[in-house]
């Protein structure tokens, strides 16, 4: 069996597309943007991103209904360059969720040290337990991880508008933080402007993994924009509450700074452990979605030649067990890795974050090649706007997607001639 069945709903793919969105980036970047900026450079930083992912999710939206396949981003390399981008950017999204992943354990790691004061050095173990827990969770099938979704998502609001009204002196004089970089600009640092929002990229990042179950959606051409959409909405206004309250509680003297950092506003809410808890859940719920999405990449990949077939196989219950038991031992392994060459997480997610504007720059011309109406020209201007931006500070970090580029293209070759 290689054909995956619809099952996905509009409120599906809505608490799916805000899973894979939110999580690690809501609960990790608020305090890791502090360390490195000022809370006006990161205030400058939230809104400047907001708006330079507008246009990229709209291309997600029109190419998702252009190209509804497991295939994803692939498939829009290949509409883009021809056959071989999608051999190429399959290699860079492999590369992209072998080291996102793990990423993402990490910080689900570092919540759980900090709920239970345990050890620094159990962070490692706790994200090879996410990683077992989220993969055990897909293992039962669309129809659970739909449910983890969901629940998921629920839990954030209620712990956002917890910590929001638990916190309220807070999230007052974040605005005013907010009003003063928007209208004056002040304390704003531009160095440290361009970091925080190439940072801040991590927060965004989903959408386009979401494009890998959209040949499971029902209804599509209805489905797939509203989904898009709606979760943008949620996503922005998640965000921003938290956001907003942290840097109000920053500027007020309690530091919320470090991976785990939302972790200190809690303390001041009767039910602090309860949302200290919702925290540590939501994490795995995060991975879980990425996961669901890689093992889709993986599978297809399989299906057409480009990763080994063994991957491209379905079990009996419609799951695509080998992608997911194989990418897991790889997950374990960069784990692993990043332990022992004590690698910072922020590396972890800048490194990220370049792959993915590499890959949206095959998006882009995607779009551009496929979309017939005059606002393609702006679109797609506006969006090689933000890439370009965002990828103007990484220097010798090109290396990686560029090699991960160059293995794709290798492979594309070898097959064609193996096919001749």
């Amino acid at each position: 069996m290689t054909e995956l069945k619809k099952t996905i709903t509009l409120w599906k793919g809505i608490a799916l597309a805000v899973s894979i969105v939110i999580g690690s980036g809501l609960l990790g970047l608020p305090g890791m943007t502090l360390e490195i900026g000022s809370v006006h450079s990161v205030a400058g930083g939230w809104l400047l991103i907001t708006l330079a992912v507008i246009p990229l999710i709209y291309i997600f939206s029109r190419l998702g209904l252009r190209f509804t396949s497991a295939a994803g981003l692939s498939k829009y390399a290949e509409a883009a360059v021809g056959p071989w981008g999608g051999y190429a950017v399959s290699m860079v999204l492999c590369g992209t969720f072998t080291v996102g992943i793990p990423a993402i354990a990490w910080i689900g790691g570092a919540y759980v040290q900090k709920l239970f004061g345990l050890p620094e050095h159990s962070i490692c173990l706790v994200a090879i337990g996410i990683l077992l827990l989220a993969t055990a969770i897909n293992l039962l099938g669309v129809r659970v991880v739909n449910l983890i979704n969901t629940s998921s998502l629920i839990a954030l609001v209620v712990m956002m508008m917890i910590i929001i009204f638990a916190n309220f002196s807070f999230f007052d004089k974040g605005l005013q933080v907010f009003g003063q970089t928007l209208f004056s600009g002040s304390g704003v640092n531009f160095y440290d402007l361009w970091r925080i929002a190439t940072l801040l990229f991590w927060a965004f990042m989903g959408w386009e993994n979401l494009s890998f179950s959209l040949e499971e959606f029902k209804r599509p051409e209805k489905n797939i924009p509203r989904v898009y959409w709606f979760s943008f909405l949620a996503v922005i206004i998640l965000y921003f509450g938290l956001t907003i309250t942290s840097l109000g509680a920053e500027v007020s003297g309690v530091s919320v700074k470090g991976t785990a950092g939302l972790a200190a506003l809690v303390g001041n809410s009767p039910f602090g452990m309860i949302q200290l808890l919702v925290m540590v859940l939501v994490i795995p719920a995060n991975a879980n979605a990425w996961i669901f999405g890689a093992s889709r990449l993986y599978f297809s990949s399989g299906r057409s030649g480009i990763l080994p077939g063994y991957l491209g196989r379905l079990a009996k219950d419609n799951l695509p067990l080998n992608a997911m038991i194989s990418s897991l031992g790889v997950y374990i392994l960069v784990t692993m890795i990043t332990y022992f060459l004590k690698i910072p997480v922020v590396r972890l997610v800048l490194l990220v974050t370049q792959n993915w504007l590499v890959l949206y720059v095959f998006s882009i011309f995607a779009y551009w090649k496929t979309e017939m109406r005059g606002r393609r020209w702006v679109i797609a201007g506006l969006a090689s706007i933000s890439c370009g931006f965002l990828l103007a500070g990484f220097n010798w970090w090109i290396i990686y997607p560029l090699g991960l580029l160059t293995i794709g293209y290798i492979r594309y070759q070898y097959i064609k001639e193996q096919l001749a």
